[in-house]
C-alpha cells in the first residue's frame, strides 16, 4: 500500500514549531498536480471531454465501466479473503497432509502469471464447471469467470498473509487461552485471530488496491471495466492518448482514495502507543 507521510512541524524552545520540508509529502503534490492538470485538460478540451463521456459515462451504468470494476474489486476480495483464511488456517494446521495441500495450492497459483491463470479458469476451467452442472458454458458470463479467476488467484497470496499474522501472535496467548479452558477453536477465533487481523490490517491493504488495479487484466475477456472501456473507445475513435491518460489518472484516483481511507482505518483500530 502506498504509505503516506503526514507533515510533521518540528517544536522549537518556547512552543512555537517551524515547517519541515524533509517530511512534507512532495509526492502527494506531485499526485495532486497530475490529477489537477487532467481535470484541465478535461475541462477545456473538446478530445479529452469525448474520452471521459465515454469511460465513465454519466449516469454510471451498472454493468460497465467503473461499477464494473468496483464489483469486480470488492466481490473478489470478500471471496479472496473468506478462501484465504481458510487456506491460511489450513497451512498452519498440525496435520500434515492439510497443511502440504495448502502449501501447494499457494506454491502452484504463485507460481503462474495472472493473465495465463484468468484464461484457464475463464476458457478452459468454467466451461467444465458449466458442462458438469448440465449448463452451456455460455449461461456463465464473463465477469462471473473474471472474478473467480481473481478470487482463486488472490486467495493464494492472502492466505500467505493470514498464514503471517497468525504466526506473529505469541505462543503465550495460546497457551494462556488453554489455562482457561478454552478449546483449540476458541482459541483460533476469539485469541489469535482478532490480534492477527490487526497485524494483517497494512498487507491486505497492499493486496486489496493490487486486486483492484488487476481487474483490468479482466478486459482480455472483454468485460465492460473501466480499462475495457477505453479500449473501446480508443479502438473507435483511435484517440489512444486521451483515452490511456485519462485511464491512468482515473486508476491514480482511486488508489490514492483506497490507500488514503485504508490508512486512516488503520490508525482508528491500532492500539495506543504502538
Amino acid at each position: 500500500m502506498i504509505e503516506h507521510d503526514t507533515t510533521e512541524m518540528t517544536p522549537r524552545p518556547g512552543g512555537a514549531y517551524k515547517f519541515d520540508r524533509r517530511q512534507f509529502p512532495w509526492w502527494l503534490v506531485g499526485l495532486l498536480l497530475v490529477i489537477a492538470l487532467m481535470v484541465v485538460a478535461i475541462i477545456f478540451s473538446d478530445a479529452y471531454q469525448e474520452a471521459f463521456r465515454k469511460i465513465l459515462p454519466v449516469p454510471f451504468s451498472w454493468t460497465n465501466g467503473i461499477m464494473m470494476t468496483f464489483y469486480l474489486t470488492v466481490g473478489s476480495f470478500i471471496v479472496a479473503t473468506f478462501l484465504g483464511l481458510f487456506i491460511g488456517l489450513a497451512r498452519v494446521s498440525k496435520n500434515t497432509a492439510v497443511s502440504n495441500i495448502a502449501a501447494l495450492y499457494i506454491e502452484f497459483v504463485r507460481g503462474i502469471p495472472m493473465l495465463v491463470f484468468i484464461f484457464a479458469i475463464a476458457l478452459v476451467l468454467m466451461p467444465d464447471f458449466a458442462h458438469l452442472i448440465n449448463q452451456p458454458s455460455r449461461a456463465v458470463p464473463m465477469a462471473l469467470r473474471g472474478a473467480a479467476a481473481l478470487s482463486l488467484f488472490y486467495a493464494a497470496f492472502i492466505a500467505e498473509v493470514f498464514r503471517a499474522g497468525i504466526q506473529s501472535v505469541p505462543i503465550t496467548q495460546s497457551e494462556a487461552g488453554r489455562s482457561m479452558g478454552m478449546t483449540e477453536g476458541q482459541i483460533t477465533r476469539k485469541v489469535v485471530l482478532p490480534q492477527a487481523v490487526r497485524n494483517m490490517l497494512p498487507a491486505l491493504g497492499n493486496d486489496l488496491i493490487a486486486l483492484m488495479k488487476d481487474t483490468s487484466l479482466v478486459s482480455v475477456l472483454a468485460v465492460r471495466e473501466l480499462t475495457q472501456m477505453a479500449r473501446l473507445y480508443s479502438g473507435s475513435s483511435f484517440r489512444f492518448r486521451e483515452a490511456f491518460f485519462i485511464l491512468m489518472v482515473i486508476y491514480v484516483v482511486l488508489t490514492l482514495g483506497l490507500s488514503l481511507l485504508l490508512r486512516w482505518y488503520e490508525r482508528k483500530v491500532a492500539i495506543p502507543g504502538h
